[in-house]
């Protein structure tokens, strides 16, 4: 059941998250001007993310995804009822602005915002500028996943607790947000109701 309920999650996003996406593929050896931007959607993985010998044969890497993780659980026997805690951990890749890009930012003081876009012509396709702005990949992912949470009331058959809070943020380690530049990642947190079928033991039937 825990099997099949993590399974169910990782579905629902990859049908109604993933479809609404496009990322960045990695490429770890090309992340410069010699790189092709490839948009792809990212992949929604059970428990674990795999490595790359390990990926299933249409998913082209292990970012951008989101992993579905179980925390912790704990059963009603009395309501035959499952409670879930769920992180789900969001990452992507984003090491600056390459040429191929259709629009690519400009300082511009006058602009509003003090940024200008121009779009790219043969003679800058093979511009490419290292920035910090991977993090706005990894939250425009991240409130995708939030808008749906919140406006669906079911996963798969399975209740999404809102009368608890659905938390979400940055990884971080003693307060510093953890850098894995170029890799972002994210995370949120929610609780999911399951239904519980086991009959009750037979020593106890008659006292039921």
């Amino acid at each position: 059941m825990l099997v099949r309920t993590i399974e169910s999650v990782a579905d629902w996003l990859s049908e109604n998250v993933c479809e609404k996406i496009l990322l960045k593929l990695p490429d770890d050896s090309k992340n410069n001007n010699e790189y092709t931007v490839r948009a792809v959607h990212p992949a929604a993985f059970p428990l674990y993310v795999p490595g790359k010998d390990r990926l299933p044969p249409d998913v082209p890497a292990p970012v951008p995804s989101i992993c579905v993780q179980l925390i912790e659980g704990s059963d009603n026997l009395f309501s035959r009822s499952r409670t879930l805690n769920i992180r789900l951990v969001m990452a992507c890749w984003n090491p600056g602005i390459h040429g191929n890009e259709r629009f690519i930012p400009e300082e511009n003081k006058n602009a509003v915002g003090g940024r200008s876009y121009f779009i790219r012509n043969e003679e800058n396709n093979q511009v490419y500028q290292k920035t910090m702005d991977g993090w706005k990949d990894s939250m425009n992912f991240q409130d995708t996943v939030l808008s749906e949470l919140e406006k669906s009331e079911y996963i798969a058959g399975n209740r999404i607790m809102k009368e608890e809070e659905i938390k979400f943020g940055l990884f971080s380690e003693e307060g510093d947000i953890c850098d894995y530049y170029p890799y972002w990642h994210s995370w949120i947190s929610f609780r999911l109701t399951v239904g519980l079928n086991a009959k009750s033991p037979k020593i106890y039937e008659n006292y039921l």
